[in-house]
């Protein structure tokens, strides 16, 4: 098994486009995030959409012009007798008709429709940015738990590789003494299979490790065997408070921004639909040529050539009350959304709430727990020395081992959690992305 193990590691190190030696820092996987991943992308093209459509002609405030042209012609017999006598008959009489013109159309008063329809364009907008800065900041914070998460990897495969040391150091006195016979075989024994069991979860963790970095591969969208060096470290940051943080999510937390644009927008149908009730004037206006030609008849030829226009009303005066329905819906629909950004709010300040209680234990636990790492290090160096010389035995050793290996690796999931935590908070305040 072990030489699988190896041989998987080695493959996936050979395969790498990137230098193990090159430092792949947190910024870089952000940039690189913001740039590739396709929600992003998908939100951004969103957000220019709503922004190309918030213009005056979308919400109907500017006129049509358009340019028109006809042309019609007949072929007729013509069979005319007048009171004066005068008869006319005629097979082959050709008539043609020429109407170009440009026309103009335009509503000059709908109730203030369009001038909602605008301030209802520029709020979807307004959604399209929100949108995207949430998934902007959802997938930063992805990227940032990921990362972070290669880093406690590598920080327990250090924690094992120091246990390692001190499991071959045990095995090495177990050596000497069972050679002199101050010490049984048995102790040797046993000190070689704990030994062995470490060596095999050190192997395990560097596979950890890079499972780890093929999952933040995945979410950059980089070739999964891209391999790279990370930061040594998990930086806490500053310590945050309570009162910042909550004051910033009330102003920034992205749901919640959702969640007040929303009742605007639901506003302004409930005043669309009050501008249902009033009259619509229109203007129209007509530029063009009208040229009649004939070979057969009196009128030979007639044309004209000018403006002609005029003013156009049309007043639902009564269509089966569904304005009155719709207007009734759109009141329905304003509560319905002040409902849900009381809603938002409450789930956010509870989420916030909790996260933060969390991140204040996840900090007091990682400082006890460096604390007691200290002393199980300490614990440790004096098991192997009393080992050495005889005064303690096996058992008591290993006790001594385990609880050392158990403090570092706690040790490094504290910090690992209380980065998470740290996250998360500033996730909920929308301080995640300007």
């Amino acid at each position: 098994m072990k030489k699988y193990i190896l041989l998987f590691i080695s493959a996936f190190w050979l395969c790498s486009g990137i230098h193990a030696q090159q430092i792949f820092t947190l910024d870089s996987a952000i940039s690189i995030v913001l740039k590739n991943n396709y929600n992003i992308l998908l939100a951004q093209n969103a957000y220019k959409t709503a922004e190309n459509n918030h213009a005056p002609g979308v919400a109907g405030m500017l006129p049509d012009i358009s340019l028109n042209a006809a042309l019609s012609g007949s072929d007729n017999s013509i069979n005319q007798q007048y009171s004066s006598g005068l008869e006319i008959s005629k097979t082959g009489a050709i008539s043609t008709t020429i109407n170009p013109y440009l026309g103009l159309t335009w509503t000059l008063f709908d109730g203030t429709k369009m001038f909602i329809a605008y301030n209802q364009l520029g709020l979807l907008r307004d959604e399209g940015m929100l949108n995207l800065k949430a998934t902007i900041q959802d997938n930063i914070a992805s990227v940032i738990e990921a990362y972070y998460n290669i880093v406690e990897q590598k920080q327990q495969l250090d924690v094992d590789d120091s246990n390692l040391v001190v499991y071959k150091e045990e095995m090495d006195i177990a050596q000497k003494q069972y050679e002199v016979g101050t010490g049984s075989k048995l102790n040797y024994l046993q000190a070689e299979v704990s030994y062995n069991a470490q060596n095999s979860a050190y192997l395990k963790q560097q596979v950890a490790v890079l499972t780890a970095i093929v999952s933040l591969n995945q979410l950059l969208e980089l070739p999964v065997e891209t391999v790279y060096n990370v930061r040594a470290d998990i930086n806490i940051g500053r310590e945050l408070k309570y009162d910042s943080l909550n004051n910033a999510a009330s102003a920034q937390n992205p749901s919640l921004a959702l969640a007040k644009t929303g009742i605007d927008v639901a506003r302004n149908v409930t005043k669309e639909t009050d501008a249902m009730r009033a009259p619509t004037i229109g203007l129209g206006l007509d530029y063009g040529l009208n040229r009649v030609q004939s070979n057969a008849g009196f009128t030979l030829l007639n044309q004209s050539t000018g403006l002609s226009g005029g003013l156009t009303l049309s007043w639902t005066l009564f269509n089966g009350s569904i304005i009155n329905i719709q207007h009734e819906n759109a009141e329905l629909g304003e509560l319905s959304a002040k409902y849900q950004y009381d809603l938002t709010k409450l789930q956010v300040n509870a989420t916030l709430l909790q996260t933060f209680k969390q991140y204040e234990i996840n900090m007091k636990i990682l400082k006890m727990d460096k604390d007691n790492y200290a002393i199980a290090k300490e614990n440790v160096n004096v098991s192997l020395e009393q080992f050495r010389i005889g005064t303690t035995n096996i058992v008591q050793l290993q006790q001594a081992q385990a609880s050392y290996a158990t403090a570092g690796s706690t040790v490094v999931m504290d910090r690992y959690n209380a980065k998470v935590s740290e996250t998360q908070l500033l996730l909920l305040a929308g301080l995640l992305a300007k």
